[in-house]
């Protein structure tokens, strides 16, 4: 499934090619979860993860740029969860909490998470894909 450029992002790059400013990279990228598709918008109302992203950062949990696309290159562990949730997407943002989020991407296989239940993302299960 093919990932999206958020809003934000896709602005940021189309200054940078009319010879605007391209801005700094974020020190940390965060992976946050949602219940719902969150649009080019970055529709925070469907983020499940409202109280805890999980900070990666582009080679250290992501493996290396391939064909366009990168895959997480360690697990991302969210901890236990605090309560139910039908997750269908995740996205990454620049900040901990609010802050832009930069894209998204639908899970290749969405998941019903339990009030207490561990919440991992096995190496190999984010893939972040721009076809």
């Amino acid at each position: 499934m093919a990932s999206e450029l958020s809003n934000y992002l896709a602005n940021e790059i189309l200054d940078w090619l009319k010879a605007g400013a391209m801005p700094t990279a974020p020190a940390t990228v965060y992976v946050a979860l949602f219940s719902a598709d969150p649009t080019a918008a970055g529709t925070l109302t469907n983020e499940v993860t409202t109280t805890i992203r999980v900070a990666g950062r582009v080679g250290v949990t992501w493996g290396a740029v391939t064909s366009r696309a990168i895959t997480n290159s360690a697990d991302v562990d969210f901890g236990a969860a605090a309560g139910g949730a039908s997750v269908t997407h995740f996205g990454l943002f620049d900040a901990s909490s609010a802050g832009n989020m930069l894209g998204w991407s639908p899970l290749d296989t969405p998941r019903t998470i339990v009030a207490a239940d561990p919440v991992v993302f096995p190496t190999g299960s984010l893939n972040v894909n721009f076809n």
